[in-house]
């Protein structure tokens, strides 16, 4: 007889199960008939955690972006405004280093471009969003004189997620980067 399991367990079971298979065969080449399978459960229980394939996708990308969100919360907790800018920077272009990783397939054929382009659209207004918020504090301390930090922080962390895409790119080289244009908005 089988076990029944926490419902919050078993949808991250398929969550996993999901994610697994979209990195071996791709996400429009993994149907819900091979997830179940995977899982060697009925197909109705899919559908009584999902509505659909695009669900799981979300689900992923929710949990990625979970990460993500808590790597970046750990970078505020410094005292000093110079100490959190500087944790920022670095935990932002790790986060988006282990982001891109997890979003890659495990041969290059393989394509998570609908995972990939949901994932880091959210991680990238997380990181702005948190960026904004220090770049503001910057200029009502004065430490900063930036013009529109909004603008600046989506500028800034679109710049930075694609650059840590790049594997050339080393993370010293990205920091030296960004820091070189927050700092050209010092007074």
């Amino acid at each position: 007889m089988r076990e029944s399991k926490d419902s919050e367990i078993r949808r991250d079971e398929f969550v996993a199960a999901a994610e697994k298979l979209f990195r071996e065969n791709g996400i429009v080449e993994t149907t819900i008939n091979a997830i179940v399978k995977e899982m060697d459960v009925a197909k109705g229980l899919f559908y009584y955690y999902f509505e659909s394939k695009d669900d799981v996708i979300d689900a992923i990308s929710e949990k990625y972006n979970l990460d993500f969100r808590r790597s970046i919360e750990r970078s505020l907790r410094q005292d000093e405004f110079d100490q959190r800018l500087d944790a920022f920077i670095e935990d932002s272009i790790l986060s988006f280093r282990q982001m891109w990783e997890k979003l890659r397939g495990d041969n290059d054929d393989i394509d998570l471009s609908i995972l990939a382009s949901r994932s880091m659209d959210e991680a990238k207004k997380t990181a702005a969003s948190v960026l904004e918020e220090l770049l503001k504090e910057g200029n009502s301390s004065r430490k900063l004189n930036i013009l529109s930090p909004k603008l600046f922080a989506e500028a800034i962390i679109g710049g930075m997620a694609d650059l840590a895409a790049q594997s050339e790119a080393t993370r010293e080289e990205i920091k030296k980067i960004i820091e070189g244009l927050i700092r050209s908005g010092k007074e």
